[in-house]
């Protein structure tokens, strides 16, 4: 299915459907993030003008981050009833009212073609704004939160949080190394929850008026980082066979802890049902013993 608008300023547009690597492609190149998660792209559609091939933005649907947060938003949902609008990006040639038009034609398709999704949920970055476009849009506001996040102070790369706490990817051995090395630098932004209802449901959450105008973000200059993670990516890196990040950790924890704290967090970093799964899926449990073995 696709969408035709018939616009005075910006001629004829053309929502349709894309394919999932066409659109990474194109937010990992224009989106201010310049990332693509495993859990984008399951849907996703492009915005074309005058029948030209030429993509003109691209909207992004996928898993939630958090896929049992959907607990939380409705008893009217199911884990699968719900996307989140990953990424958005719109060419400035089309301007900010092309956005809303966007979604909306994006928003139409889905109902159609996706009977099964009853809901779209969407965060605002507040290094960008408070999520202006979501109230053009008719998106029902849900509250702010404190999201951290990590500036590498050496390639400028900025990386969310989940990704240093995740001990279900290895992520978490980059993240935590990076930050044994000194070169990450927290901060903190506001982050905007918006839903929009695709069909009828009753929400458990408490809708709240539109947030005022704001932008920016805190450094953290008190952040005192959670050594639990160190141990957890020390465990995967060994796991795994990353032999330099295991070294660098190893390093960091015999410097920075005595031998009465090592081997209690080494005890419960061993004890993590995700790394646990991750030896046992690559059938190697023997390193998990040999890790117990190793600070002794």
């Amino acid at each position: 299915m696709e969408i035709i608008k018939h616009t005075k300023t910006l001629g004829t547009l053309i929502i349709k459907p894309i394919e999932k690597q066409i659109a990474k492609k194109f937010i990992v190149k224009n989106h201010y993030s310049h990332k693509w998660n495993d859990s984008f792209g399951m849907i996703n559609f492009g915005i074309f003008r005058d029948n030209s091939d030429k993509c003109l933005g691209v909207a992004v649907f996928g898993r939630m981050m958090n896929s049992h947060s959907f607990k939380s938003i409705s008893d009217d949902l199911e884990k699968d009833e719900i996307l989140e609008l990953n990424r958005l990006w719109v060419d400035d040639c089309l301007g900010h009212n092309a956005e809303s038009l966007f979604i909306g034609a994006c928003f139409k398709i889905l109902r159609s073609e996706y009977p099964e999704i009853k809901a779209v949920q969407s965060f605002a970055d507040g290094r960008l704004g408070v999520g202006t476009i979501y109230k053009a849009t008719n998106f029902k506001y849900f509250g702010v939160h404190r999201t951290v996040f990590y500036e590498n102070t050496v390639t400028g790369e900025i990386t969310h949080n989940v990704i240093m706490t995740n001990s279900k990817s290895i992520g978490i051995i980059r993240m935590n190394r990076q930050w044994c090395e000194g070169i990450l630098k927290p901060f903190v932004v506001n982050t905007y929850r918006y839903i929009y209802p695709l069909r009828k449901i009753s929400f458990k959450l408490k809708e709240k008026p539109y947030p005022e105008y704001s932008k920016g973000k805190e450094y953290l200059t008190e952040y005192r980082h959670n050594v639990r993670l160190i141990y957890r990516a020390l465990c995967l890196a060994y796991i795994l066979d990353f032999s330099d990040d295991f070294e660098m950790l190893k390093n960091w924890i015999l410097n920075n802890q005595s031998m009465e704290e090592i081997q209690s967090y080494m005890n419960l970093a061993l004890q993590n049902k995700y790394i646990l799964q991750r030896a046992e899926r690559n059938n190697l449990q023997h390193k998990i013993k040999e890790l117990c073995s190793l600070f002794k």
